[in-house]
């Protein structure tokens, strides 16, 4: 039996079907209609029983989020999530303190601030991007 399902990742939705299995009914792969998946999805689908465990990322502390040089220090992203803005540009003077982007990250929105006073180096990311937690977001000089 074939179900169809609408699902929403990062606010794209996709349509899927999904196929019930039962130990007496294995269906051929010559069945599953491939047309909709390049369409809905840029990443690789996997059928039906195909298990993939990606290796896990070596994942940095979340204590290291500023990282000082002799003149720069690195904003870094304390986790994983997408950028849902960012609020300063190159050459922008900014205060300790001052909210730099928000992360959203597990549906929770969470402010980005600066923890040094200076002036925007280099903002790494954009609205809309996927980070991972160590990714240097911004650079203040």
């Amino acid at each position: 039996m074939v179900k169809q399902y609408s699902v929403k990742v990062n606010g794209k939705s996709y349509d899927v079907e999904v196929e019930e299995l039962t130990n007496s009914n294995h269906s051929s792969d010559s069945n599953i209609d491939h047309s909709r998946e390049q369409q809905a999805s840029p990443q690789p689908q996997k059928t039906k029983n195909e298990v993939k465990s990606e290796p896990k990322k070596e994942q940095k502390p979340v204590e290291k989020q500023i990282e000082s040089s002799a003149k720069n220090s690195s904003i870094a992203a304390p986790m994983a999530g997408l950028v849902l803005e960012v609020k300063v540009k190159k050459g922008d003077s900014v205060k300790q303190g001052d909210k730099l982007l928000v992360l959203e990250a597990m549906k929770m929105e969470n402010d980005i601030v600066s923890d040094v006073s200076g002036v925007i180096e280099d903002v790494n990311c954009k609205k809309g991007d996927n980070v991972e937690t160590g990714d240097t977001l911004i650079t203040i000089s």
